[in-house]
């Protein structure tokens, strides 16, 4: 692509170079920037994005620095034939390779030079001979005779760009005898996740035009004509429809580079698991491929911890990052974790990309990292070039595990042949030996040169670089003891509420009881639960709203008996433990109780004396009896009563006892 600079630009328009410069920054001009020599910034337009008017205007100006003819002769060249003039195809050089326009440049020289030598001659006729004799000495590969001059220079007359342009062998350029819809048939086959073979893709074609396009079976050319026109198709296109997605994504979309420059030491720490490449003996005496859960420097790459496992886990996690703490690499200010359940369990760091809205509904401790105050990155999904990591499990892959005997690869392609007796005969390395040559394999690593694009690094270790930058007080370093660590990187469970048999934890599918004699006063109560999983046997009890340490649980293993065959031992603690619940409800009752109060009955006789004092039935001034008697009733007056003795109803219920 032709590129012009503001000052050729604004030449060419007759404008300031201020005004081209305008244009850039509003964006009605398009440019690329680069630094010059000075380190400031220098503007290139391209040709391509010059309005029509511009564009003519400079290859004209082009047309006529080789010697072209701008305009079109009126007075055409005496034709040597009678045959029919071909019209004259108008192109602008942009539109030609640039090995066709060197090409044009040269026959606009030639042509000019054999016009001034035919000049010097009073027969014209006899020059071209001698001058194509001159030509083809000086170039050789240069096909040229009387004839072609003619031709050339009728073009060169006509400012006919196509007429100064070799094409032979070009004839059927960009032309194709396969029929569109059959080809469309044949691409539908190839351009598939199967990868098929184009003699398969074709053969498929040629049964499918029988059955459904008879009309078109006779004009297919052979497969070696589709197989050309396969290898045209763009390798983007072919690579997306046969090999998928990732692959395209890793080999064409285009990626970010990360600038280093700004990141420090112990900014961000990378995490990862890595299945070793070779067969070793667990602790319980299975053959396994074992992992490694690491964490390592995005500044640096040094590797700061290495966790080995049977199977990564959450637990690795935790231990690693404690692991690395504990070696003196401090406390880094962010993680970068891609999205395995390992690193994403809701008591470590939350769930990142696996957030739904029912986890947000869910009430959840506080994590982790955020007691350590780290941040928490999440990488995008099946992108593992985000993660530079994986460069050091290659590197663990090429120099440390094809040392071990029973390496076995990655694939099974990569496995040596004696591997397979190596494992029968089960003489392999175990994990207690992994675990004691693992920290040197990773000094080792450590001990190395930095690989990184930051030139000031170049030739330095990555121990060097990490040393200078805590040495040089540049960075934040924190950190903290063991007994902080032990209590920081407790595992926790969502928030649940105190049963009767107290609070519990699942752990390796079994769920575990922690409670003690206090447990009953505290049923129903919301709390958390953190643990230590090295130390099983107690568990700390934390307030849901204030996260402040309650309650200090020891296991409760009766509470766990089989359905049927339990030990004897096991209920009487069941029953021991029942009766001593029992006797602390009992003591607190007593605490409660211990004042000799009066009876129930005198306090209530107390209480209705107290409640009704000035207690008394208003007489009213006049009332009308009931007399069974009516017409004694209406003439009877009574305007005053005198209400019945109580003392005197008492003694007639006493006579009237047993009556």
């Amino acid at each position: 692509m032709e590129y012009l600079t503001v000052k050729e630009v604004a030449e060419l328009k007759g404008c300031s170079e201020r005004y081209i410069q305008n244009c850039i920054s509003k964006g009605k001009l398009e440019a690329k920037e680069e630094l010059n020599s000075k380190g400031k910034t220098k503007f290139y337009i391209p040709v391509s994005a010059l309005p029509e008017e511009l564009k003519a205007r400079y290859y004209k100006q082009k047309q006529q620095e080789i010697g072209l003819l701008p305009e079109l002769k009126k007075e055409p060249l005496e034709q040597r034939s009678k045959a029919v003039k071909k019209p004259v195809v108008k192109k602008n050089l942009d539109e030609y390779t640039a090995a066709q326009r060197e090409e044009i440049a040269f026959w606009c020289d030639t042509l000019k030079e054999w016009q001034a030598a035919r000049s010097k001659f009073k027969n014209k006729t006899e020059a071209d001979p001698l001058f194509c004799a001159k030509v083809k000495l000086e170039h050789p590969d240069i096909d040229i005779s009387p004839d072609i001059l003619y031709r050339k220079y009728a073009a060169y007359r006509e400012n006919d760009l196509d007429g100064l342009v070799d094409k032979r062998g070009g004839w059927n350029k960009d032309k194709c005898s396969i029929d569109p819809e059959v080809f469309s048939i044949f691409t539908s086959y190839y351009l598939n996740t199967h990868k098929l073979t184009v003699e398969n893709c074709y053969n498929k074609t040629i049964a499918v035009c029988r059955e459904y396009y008879p009309e078109l079976v006779d004009g297919i050319p052979c497969s070696r004509t589709f197989r050309r026109h396969a290898d045209k198709i763009p390798a983007a296109i072919v690579d997306y429809a046969r090999e998928g997605n990732k692959a395209f994504l890793d080999k064409y979309l285009e990626y970010v580079e990360r600038d280093m420059k700004s990141l420090k030491c112990n900014d961000i720490w990378i995490a990862d698991n890595h299945t070793l490449d070779f067969f070793s003996l667990s602790d319980d005496g299975e053959v396994h491929r074992a992992s490694i859960t690491t964490f390592q420097d995005a500044k640096s790459g040094i590797v700061v911890a290495a966790e080995l496992c049977d199977h990564p886990n959450s637990d690795t996690t935790r231990l690693a990052l404690r692991s690395a703490i504990l070696q003196g690499f401090g406390i880094p200010i962010g993680v970068y974790f891609d999205n395995g359940s390992e690193f994403l369990a809701s008591d470590i760091a939350g769930r990142g990309h696996r957030k739904k809205s029912s986890w947000q509904k869910e009430d959840h401790p506080v994590q982790i990292l955020s007691l350590l105050g780290i941040k928490m990155t999440n990488a995008i999904p099946k992108n593992a070039k985000a993660k530079p990591i994986e460069r050091f499990f290659y590197t663990f892959k090429e120099h440390y595990s094809k040392s071990i005997e029973s390496y076995c690869g990655g694939k099974p392609s990569e496995r040596p042949e004696e591997c397979k007796q190596l494992v029968k005969d089960r003489k392999l390395i175990t994990d207690a030996e992994i675990r004691e040559i693992l920290p040197v394999f990773i000094r080792g690593h450590n001990s190395e040169l930095y690989g990184g694009k930051e030139k000031e690094y170049k030739n330095m270790r990555r121990i060097d670089v990490w040393n200078e930058a805590v040495r040089s007080g540049d960075i934040e370093f924190r950190t903290t003891d063991e007994s902080n660590l032990n209590l920081l990187l407790r595992r926790t469970t969502r928030v649940q509420k105190i049963k009767r048999n107290g609070v519990f934890i699942e752990w390796a599918g079994r769920k575990i009881w922690y409670k003690d004699d206090t447990t009953v006063f505290h049923i129903n109560e919301e709390v958390y639960v953190r643990f230590d999983p090295v130390d099983l046997s107690e568990v700390k009890v934390y307030a849901k709203e204030t996260d402040k340490l309650l309650y200090t649980y020891p296991c409760a293993e009766y509470l766990n008996l089989p359905f049927i065959g339990a030990e004897q031992e096991d209920i009487q603690t069941f029953m021991r433990s029942q009766a001593q619940t029992r006797k602390a409800v009992k003591r607190q009752l007593d605490e409660y109780t211990k004042f000799d109060a009066v009876s129930l009955l005198k306090a209530e006789l107390l209480r209705a004396e107290q409640n009704s004092k000035d207690y008394e039935i208003a007489k009213p001034e006049s009332f009308t009896p009931v007399i069974a008697n009516e017409m004694e009733a209406s003439n009877m007056n009574i305007t005053k009563i005198e209400f019945a003795d109580l003392k005197r109803l008492n003694d007639v219920r006493e006579k009237s006892k047993g009556a």
